[in-house]
């Protein structure tokens, strides 16, 4: 019971912190860098899971303060409970817009065009 206590205290993370995560994340998504489709993977797979995967390595494209805020937005995820959507003001609209700027993510349309 220590440890889980001990992993608990180490993972948590504050409603605040999860929340201006999601938001910087989403400025990043939302643009056109060499971050932008790592900063999309990781809110669409913590937002939708079966229809978003996350590929790790391309979180070495980020800059470390966007890693950091992609490790918060992990962290919020498991610990708080709550999808990213849900912790920003016009959260429902605002994932829309991104899943539409980055389909070519979805699960099933990944490759497609690849041969």
């Amino acid at each position: 019971m220590q440890e889980t206590e001990f992993l608990r205290q180490k993972l948590t993370v504050t409603e605040r912190d999860y929340s201006e995560a999601v938001s910087s994340l989403l400025n990043v998504a939302l643009g056109d860098t060499s971050g932008s489709r790592a900063a999309a993977q990781v809110l669409l797979s913590t937002y939708n899971g079966n229809n978003y995967h996350m590929d790790l390595t391309d979180l070495c494209v980020l800059d470390l303060k966007y890693v950091e805020q992609s490790l918060i937005v992990l962290r919020g995820r498991v610990m708080l409970c709550s999808e990213p959507h849900q912790m920003i003001e016009d959260g429902k609209a605002k994932f829309e817009r991104l899943e539409k700027q980055w389909e070519h993510l979805y699960v099933k349309n990944r490759h497609k065009n690849e041969q």
